[in-house]
């Protein structure tokens, strides 16, 4: 039996010392836990914003591209000084009578500022950016070929073209009809001797404001559309900046001999080429980021300061498939 206040029963436990030291090394190793988390969580959140810009500029690169490539395409016929404008149709006139017509100037646009009559929407156009404008036949046909044009594209602006010559016009001002002149098939079975298609008409330009937000710029739009009318529409939020340079052909060997800025183009020169700059922003600030804030596209540097917006420059130089022919 043993006596009271033997301490062989007792349970051994910790001191108080231990116990502080205990809750020291275990506050470490959650901190340490956090500080890894928020670190990992900044990454990702940087890694993603990174890729949503890369991905922003690469859409609307490659909206623009599909149209640029194809400027100066016709149909059956690659010379644009063949090509006339139907007196009796009624083109729209919002931004100027030549805005739809004219089909010399297959690709041009306004350095710097938008210029053209009718207005920049999506609060007006980015200050310095430039205007692209391309213009082109569409890549798909109007069947069936015939005298008459069908009831989905009376009121729309077409282009029919022969070997040797072309016509824009408005088939419901024409009673429906193509043309005279432009024959439609052959008896002996030969290919069409014309070719009928909508004509595009595609003005690019970056807007101050967005669907997304007040401030927050967009790529844009002008587009001939039914009607015939003009619509304007937002294509990519967050383009801030869109810079374009036109290669053109000196010599005739149908490579670009140099790149001049769009309205500068030489007298007996060919553009056969486009270099276009995309500027792309983040919406939100990033408080962390403090990367490179200056850029230089089209011969223009420019320094935005540290506003901790995440910003991208693309650059992409496309061969025009129908230029020179």
């Amino acid at each position: 039996m043993m006596r009271p206040g033997n301490t062989g029963d007792r349970v051994a436990g910790v001191s108080l010392i231990e116990l502080m030291v205990a809750l020291a090394i275990g506050l470490v190793l959650i901190g340490g836990a956090i500080a890894t988390y928020l670190k990992a969580r900044d990454t990702f959140a940087a890694t993603e914003a990174a890729a949503r810009l890369q991905e922003n500029a690469r859409y609307a690169l490659s909206l623009i591209e599909t149209d640029v490539r194809m400027a100066g395409f016709w149909g059956l016929n690659n010379r644009p000084d063949l090509i006339r404008s139907n007196a009796n149709s009624a083109f729209p006139a919002a931004c100027g009578p030549a805005w739809t017509t004219d089909v010399t100037n297959y690709l041009t646009g306004y350095n710097d500022a938008y210029v053209a009559p009718c207005a920049a929407l999506g609060g007006g156009a980015q200050p310095n950016a430039d205007v692209l404008i391309v213009r082109r036949a569409s890549a798909q046909r109007i069947t069936p070929q015939s005298a008459s044009v069908g009831a989905a594209n009376r009121d729309r602006v077409l282009i029919v073209t022969s070997r040797v010559a072309g016509e824009i016009f408005v088939p419901k001002d024409l009673a429906n009809a193509i043309p005279p002149g432009f024959a439609t098939s052959d008896p002996s079975g030969a290919p069409p001797l014309a070719d009928t298609r909508e004509l595009l008409v595609d003005a690019y330009y970056v807007s101050r404001n967005s669907s997304v937000a007040k401030g927050y710029p967009a790529l844009r739009r002008k587009h001939l559309v039914a009607g015939p009318s003009l619509a304007d529409e937002e294509l990519v939020p967050g383009v801030e900046d869109l810079q374009f340079q036109v290669g053109v052909d000196t010599s005739g060997d149908g490579s670009a001999d140099r790149f001049v800025d769009p309205g500068t183009v030489l007298a007996g020169s060919t553009p056969v080429a486009v270099r276009i700059w995309l500027r792309v922003r983040a919406q939100d600030r990033d408080p962390a980021y403090t990367g490179p804030q200056a850029f230089d596209s089209a011969g223009h540097s420019v320094s935005l300061g540290d506003d901790h917006f995440r910003r991208l420059l693309i650059v992409k130089t496309l061969q025009l498939r129908n230029a020179g022919a």
